[in-house]
């Protein structure tokens, strides 16, 4: 019987040791998820996105140029 409770004592102690293992591994992961996220590598940029569909893409700072060009003018 003792042993018995030493051994699922020991089985107890593997799974606590691997889910600090694996929370520390998550927190890991999280880290470098934010970071990523951060630094816009989770998702494709727009301009890649319309190369890869073969569209025009024009860019915030000329769409902008092209507004302040055009207003004052009558349509």
């Amino acid at each position: 019987m003792v042993r018995r409770v030493e051994k699922l004592f020991a089985f107890a102690d593997q799974i606590e040791a691997r889910l600090r293992q694996a929370q520390a591994h998550i927190d890991r992961l999280m880290q470098s998820l934010l970071a990523k996220a951060f630094r816009g590598e989770l998702v494709p940029t727009e301009h890649a996105l319309a190369e890869q569909e073969h569209r025009h893409y024009e860019p915030a700072s000329a769409l902008l140029e092209r507004i302040r060009s055009n207003v004052g003018r009558p349509s």
